[in-house]
């Protein structure tokens, strides 16, 4: 075959492509070590002063859909809090659904033996929406019987286990001035590297930097304060949408109020049974509620559509360089290829490490990414770009997500778009990762 590019062209392209792709990256990275340090330094120089927040009144919110294997965990994290002014408010999508029973027992053999919660309401969800998910559904229904003393309202999903000054910091870092909302994210490491697994974890690590950077906050520790969830009419934006955290962000912004991120609330999780099917389809959900409610999507589009096209594009390149005889241009695109994949394993050690100074207190810190886990961890790179790039693609072009054993229909277009709900649902509502 006759080169129709020729080597010198290619070798142009493929060193503007390099640095295109690296240098953007390496910034946020840089953006991502920066705060986590600033924040955590500004963390460790309020502990004397966090305890005056512990008896500010708030409320903790738990949405349930199934029964997750940790929620037993989960209750018992929530019952040795240090805050001491908290009530837990429990919203249950059914008295039929699995999550009632345990939670029912779970919460009265806490409270015998003394838990730190003031009082607790376990409650059915009290009727399914046609418009928003049932856990919008479920949280709008705990925002309008708040009491009429709380100050911040927690939120906490079913499968983040907590340590015992989550509530304090998360109360403490929300009352900070001009602060309207604080979260954390969720770190995975998982305990034996499963393929799947590690995938998740290569791609949750990307997923930090970027909800850090451009402001995205995470539901499964998050806190808002009282007067910001009444001016930004919190309760009234989440009717029509799928997700409750991404749908925060703007309209926080609107009314005048800062989200915050909080290193030291990184939730780890060692969890190792996943699949790379649920997988493909959890990275899409994730994904696709950022689509539809936040407004740094176009970053977050452009990220990944142009990684996965450059991952393409090196495969076709190497493919014609050696189809057309040019091996000084095909060892170029391997070696461009390596040397890429080398630069992301090496940002990807200092994402881990940046979040292992936020949580270096912790009884069980995450695993440090030895020499024989990057390897293993390399390896794994290339898949979790073509399964980003696949999850990119069908979060750009859904019509319709299954969660929970639910299945909803989406309406229209961002910033517009409406969430309904396909009546009735699938018989069972799918295990974790679910939020």
């Amino acid at each position: 075959m006759t080169p129709i590019v020729s080597s010198n062209l290619i070798t142009i392209i493929v060193v503007a492509a390099f640095i295109a792709l690296v240098v953007p990256q390496i910034v946020l990275t840089l953006w991502f070590m920066w705060i986590v340090r600033q924040r955590t330094r500004e963390f460790l120089s309020r502990n004397e002063l966090r305890s005056n927040a512990a008896k500010v009144p708030a409320e903790v919110i738990l949405c349930l859909r199934g029964c997750d294997a940790t929620l037993d965990d989960v209750f018992a994290g929530l019952a040795s809090q240090s805050h001491q002014a908290w009530r837990l408010r429990v919203v249950v999508d059914s008295e039929d659904d699995a999550a009632w029973q345990v939670a029912q027992a779970a919460v009265a053999q806490l409270e015998a033996t003394g838990a730190s919660w003031w009082g607790s309401v376990i409650e059915p969800l009290n009727c399914w929406p046609d418009r928003g998910s049932l856990k919008c559904a479920s949280l709008r229904q705990a925002l309008r019987s708040l009491a009429a003393e709380t100050r911040v309202v927690a939120l906490i999903d079913a499968d983040s286990v907590v340590h015992r000054d989550w509530l304090l910091t998360m109360v403490d870092e929300c009352l900070r001035p001009g602060v309207g909302a604080v979260s954390g994210n969720r770190w995975y490491a998982p305990d034996h590297d499963s393929p799947a697994a590690v995938v998740r974890a290569i791609w949750n690590a990307g997923a930090i930097v970027q909800m850090t950077t451009f402001g995205i906050p995470w539901g499964g520790s998050l806190a808002v304060r009282r007067e910001a969830i009444d001016d930004c009419r919190w309760a009234d934006v989440i009717e029509t949408t799928l997700c409750e955290d991404t749908a925060l962000a703007k309209p926080l912004a609107e009314a005048g109020w800062a989200y915050r991120f909080v290193p030291a609330l990184l939730a780890i999780d060692r969890d190792d049974d996943i699949a790379l099917g649920p997988l493909t389809r959890w990275i899409t959900r994730q994904l696709l509620t950022a689509r539809l409610h936040h407004p740094a999507w176009p970053l977050v589009a452009t990220h990944g559509i142009v990684t996965s096209l450059a991952l393409a594009a090196a495969t076709a390149g190497f493919a014609y360089t050696w189809l057309t005889g040019q091996r000084s241009a095909t060892w170029l695109f391997v070696t461009a290829l390596v040397v890429y994949e080398l630069v992301n394993m090496g940002l990807l050690v200092v994402i881990a490490e940046t979040a292992r100074t936020a949580v270096h207190d912790r009884t069980s810190p995450p695993r440090s990414l030895t020499p024989d886990r990057c390897l293993r961890w390399l390896a794994l790179i290339p898949m979790t770009q073509w399964v980003y790039g696949l999850a990119i693609a069908r979060s750009m072009t859904a019509r319709w997500v299954e969660w929970r054993g639910v299945v909803y229909t989406i309406d229209g277009s961002p910033p517009t778009a409406t969430v309904s709900i396909v009546h009735p649902p699938l018989a069972k509502p799918t295990p974790t990762p679910a939020h």
